[in-house]
């Protein structure tokens, strides 16, 4: 039911995209490129991992930077808006899609306009909404919401972090991963483990 849920709001999304200005179309090509591989895959990221083995990987010290220290890897995404890349980890349910440059309140407005709402039964949770200032990336904005069907033991989590400075080494990072659910702010340390 989760894979209908998320086909049929990607579908409602990507209908109503209107390509405007540089910066709109890369936060339109993130979109959809994080829909595509991750919402699309969340449930089989093993079958995504083999379908993309033939394509070129990063090398590893240039892949650690999307990988955070964990193992995994990570494959630069063609496009002609941005420039996009895939990352996932080893054994575990998550998926990242970073984009060098994009508008980044389309890229909120796309990414709320989808995880803020789940049709029913699914419930949606806000956990997180908070601003940070960095020092590589400027001020950056971190929205996380919690999909989760009713008795469930596992749901869903998706995180969009914003960063506008110009400077800014990656200005849109999502993800999308599966998690226990605990209903705390603990379970945003889930993908970390």
């Amino acid at each position: 039911m989760q894979k209908l849920v998320i086909a049929t709001l990607l579908l409602a999304l990507a209908s109503s995209i209107c390509m405007a200005s540089e910066g709109e179309d890369q936060a339109a090509s993130f979109f959809k490129i994080y829909s595509s591989l991750c919402l699309k895959n969340l449930f089989k990221l093993e079958e995504l991992r083999e379908t993309l083995k033939p394509m070129p990987k990063l090398p590893p010290e240039k892949a650690e930077l999307f990988l955070a220290g964990k193992s995994g890897d990570a494959w630069p995404v063609p496009d002609k808006y941005a420039t996009v890349v895939l990352a996932l980890l080893s054994g575990k349910s998550f998926c990242a899609v970073y984009v060098r440059k994009a508008d980044t309140a389309a890229a909120i407005k796309m990414f709320t306009s989808m995880a803020a709402s789940a049709p029913f039964p699914i419930k949606v949770k806000l956990l997180k909404n908070e601003t940070t200032q960095t020092i590589v990336n400027g001020q950056t904005q971190t929205i996380s919401y919690e999909w989760s069907a009713p008795n469930a033991k596992r749901g869903m989590m998706f995180t969009l972090t914003t960063a506008s400075a110009d400077y800014a080494q990656i200005q849109v990072l999502g993800s999308a991963a599966v998690v226990r659910l605990r209903h705390s702010p603990e379970l945003l340390q889930d993908i970390n483990k």
